[in-house]
C-alpha cells in the first residue's frame, strides 16, 4: 500500500491556477486542492515515495512565486473538513 502524505501551502491567489497546472502536469506526482480559498491555502496530496521530487519542484517554484508552508488548517484532516459528530442510525 502506498503511503499518502499532505503538505499545506499559502500562496498568492493570483498564482493558484499556475501552481495547480505545474504540480499536476507531473503525472502521478501530486494533486493540489484549495483548502481555504479566501486565504489561498492549498493542500498538496502526494504518495510518500514522491516526497523528494515534490520538494525539488516546490523549491524551483519558490524562485518564481511566493510559497509559504503552513500547518494543517484547524478543522481539516486528510484534506477533508471535519464532519460534525452525529449519531449513526
Amino acid at each position: 500500500m502506498i503511503e499518502s502524505r499532505s503538505r499545506y501551502l499559502r500562496v498568492d491567489r493570483r498564482d493558484l491556477a499556475y501552481l495547480k497546472f505545474i504540480i499536476e502536469s507531473y503525472e502521478g506526482l501530486a494533486v493540489l486542492s484549495t483548502v481555504e480559498p479566501r486565504d489561498a491555502v492549498v493542500r498538496i496530496g502526494y504518495p510518500g515515495c514522491s516526497e523528494d521530487d515534490l520538494s525539488d519542484l516546490l523549491r524551483a517554484l519558490a524562485a518564481e512565486i511566493r510559497l509559504m508552508e503552513v500547518p494543517r488548517p484547524v478543522g481539516y484532516r486528510d484534506g477533508l473538513p471535519d464532519m460534525p459528530k452525529r449519531e449513526v442510525y
